[in-house]
């Protein structure tokens, strides 16, 4: 038989959702990815890789929740379209894996990315880093209910 368990400091859960929110949120924190001509048409993610990877090094063991914005072309207003988790380990290859190549057993946001980069709209990322790291899977699930616009999450689509 099952048992009613309820956490009492929801309160300090919640401030905390609230401070990564800011955070990943922020302007000033998002990073604005490079997409050279040479990568593009058709698709190079040997380019890609090369022209982000200042980037993916940043990011590298240090990002286990992210989100992805997108502006459309000739614009500087980007738009939350994704927020996603991975472990901090595997958070280079995880975010490669959405912006520049996907491996085939991904859900990975890839073919998004492309066709919007090849609309000629731009795309940024931001991270954080959440310790435990055990709780990025509340982060990210409480991060898409607050944003039912990032309708890249396939819980928004």
């Amino acid at each position: 038989m099952g048992q009613y368990m309820r956490y009492r400091q929801i309160e300090s859960l919640e401030e905390f959702l609230d401070q990564v929110d800011r955070s990943l949120m922020a302007e000033d924190r998002r990073v604005e990815l490079s997409y050279p001509d040479s990568g593009i048409s058709p698709w190079n993610a040997d380019d890609i890789g090369r022209a982000n990877e200042k980037t993916l090094s940043e990011l590298s063991g240090a990002a286990n929740v992210y989100a992805i914005f997108t502006a459309p072309k000739n614009s500087e207003e980007f738009s939350l379209r994704y927020v996603g988790k991975t472990t901090k380990e595997l958070a280079r290859q995880r975010i490669r894996n959405h912006l520049i190549k996907k491996h085939e057993r991904t859900g990975a946001k890839l073919k998004e990315v492309e066709e919007h980069i090849k609309a000629g709209g731009k795309l940024a990322i931001s991270w954080v880093e959440i310790e435990p790291e055990s709780l990025r899977n509340y982060i990210e699930e409480e991060l898409i209910r607050r944003y039912p616009d990032a309708n890249w999450n396939r819980e928004n689509a």
